[in-house]
C-alpha cells in the first residue's frame, strides 16, 4: 500500500486521532466510524492509518496521522 507521509496529519496521541475523525464529517453529513487502524512505518517515521466507513451513506475512507512525535516515546 502507497503512502504519502505529506498528507499526513500530527497528532500528539491516539485519542486525538479519533476526536479528529469523528470531528470530520463525511461528504454526505453522516459520521465516519473506524473499521482498522493499522501502523505503519516509512523512511523512520510512524504512522497511523484508519480506515473508515460513513455509518450513513457507507462510502469508505481513509486518515493518515504522523505519530512519530509520541510513538514508542515511552520506551526504554
Amino acid at each position: 500500500m502507497e503512502i504519502d507521509p505529506q498528507q499526513a496529519i500530527p497528532v500528539d496521541d491516539v485519542g486525538q486521532e479519533y476526536a479528529l475523525v469523528a470531528a470530520r464529517p463525511c461528504s454526505c453529513g453522516g459520521q465516519f466510524r473506524v473499521l482498522r487502524q493499522a501502523l505503519l512505518a516509512r523512511d523512520g517515521r510512524h504512522y497511523d492509518l484508519l480506515d473508515v466507513v460513513c455509518q450513513r451513506c457507507g462510502q469508505r475512507g481513509r486518515f493518515l496521522f504522523d505519530i512519530h512525535g509520541f510513538f514508542g516515546a515511552n520506551l526504554p
